[in-house]
């Protein structure tokens, strides 16, 4: 599998010129799986193609390229660049998020709706620990922040 090829502006190219009224996740991972995943793959390779473009559209949102807002991802026209850019991903929160995400996108084991909503409230407490605002956590999920305070409510 070839999956070094995969680049930001790839992806970008694809969200914008592909996809101009947008994309779920789950989609452009497919998109990307069939382009980059042979039957002669080795197993697991869709998971590690996942986490590779996972982290690139991760990027992409915090250069201001890309929206996301619940799964669905979206090309900005013009780049923008944020006054306040949330803090570094460690290694712990990007693998929050990841879970997160595989969560939304349906993927992995245990793939319910308690699980989604366990996935997002681990990240979100996780990152208000390591000092972020709940809108940063959220805008990072593609959830409103109000959506976030009820995810943190719900135990």
């Amino acid at each position: 599998m070839a999956v070094g090829r995969l680049s930001g502006a790839w992806i970008h190219q694809v969200i914008a010129e592909v996809y101009p009224e947008g994309v779920l996740r789950r989609t452009l991972l497919d998109h990307f799986a069939v382009l980059l995943v042979s039957k002669r793959s080795s197993t697991g390779a869709k998971g590690r193609l996942a986490r590779r473009l996972y982290g690139r559209l991760l990027r992409l949102q915090r250069k201001g390229l890309i929206t996301q807002e619940e799964g669905l991802l979206r090309s900005q026209a013009v780049t923008k660049k944020s006054q306040e850019v949330p803090p570094e991903l460690g290694p712990t929160l990007e693998r929050l998020l990841f879970k997160a995400l595989l969560a939304e996108d349906g993927q992995g084991e245990g793939h319910t709706p308690q699980s989604l909503l366990e996935a997002r409230r681990d990240f979100i407490s996780r990152a208000m620990e390591a000092g972020w605002t709940l809108a940063q956590a959220a805008s990072l999920l593609g959830v409103q922040a109000p959506q976030a305070a009820w995810i943190l409510g719900q135990r």
